[in-house]
């Protein structure tokens, strides 16, 4: 393969002129000055050129950043109210909190089989496939309910009620313990 031998070139043209007196040594010595002057005019424009890359960068960059955080923050009071209003209007929540905070063992009793009913239709409303709060939480995937266990917990609670009726004991302690471990579901699917 034959490669073009530069170095020989420009040896032997140095050489030429060296041995040419006058006129074309002293064209050669422009000629090599002239150069020099691209070489250091090109380096200067592609230092300046660098220089113009990473500050445009960074100003798209935080211009972006900028433009990305006014984007959220719009989007974040578009929905604020919506977000309220779904707090609003659980209003079954706060008639739960009411029971359970009374006196009377009965409604401790009706507040945790109030919050297994609103529990299975909050699973229904997410799409939780099931005819009963069993068959729903036996489909749930642990990967994306990470309170299971606790809604387990609590439900396994509402079935000693309903089947064993005033013959299951029911602690204060137990039913607001109950009532905390729907809280937490209710939280993570923020139902409430």
């Amino acid at each position: 393969m034959y490669a073009p031998d530069f170095y020989g070139f420009f040896q032997s043209v140095f050489t030429f002129t060296q041995t040419v007196p006058g006129a074309a040594s002293d064209a050669y010595l422009k000629l090599i000055f002239v150069a020099d002057i691209v070489v250091v005019v090109g380096l200067s424009a592609a230092f300046i050129m660098l220089i113009l890359i990473v500050y445009v960068s960074i100003r798209l960059e935080q211009f972006e950043h900028h433009g990305f955080h006014h984007l959220e923050l719009a989007q974040r009071a578009h929905h604020e109210p919506e977000h309220i209003q779904e707090k609003q209007k659980n209003p079954r929540w706060d008639g739960i909190m009411q029971m359970i905070h009374s006196d009377n063992e009965s409604d401790w009793r009706r507040a945790i089989l109030d919050a297994d009913i609103m529990l299975s239709q909050m699973l229904s409303e997410k799409g939780y496939p099931g005819n009963t709060l069993g068959d729903q939480l036996k489909m749930a995937n642990p990967l994306q309910f990470t309170t299971i266990d606790i809604a387990w917990e609590a439900h396994r609670m509402r079935n000693a009620l309903a089947h064993l009726g005033e013959a299951f004991p029911l602690s204060e302690r137990d039913a607001h313990a109950t009532i905390e471990q729907y809280r937490r579901v209710f939280e993570e699917f923020d139902y409430i």
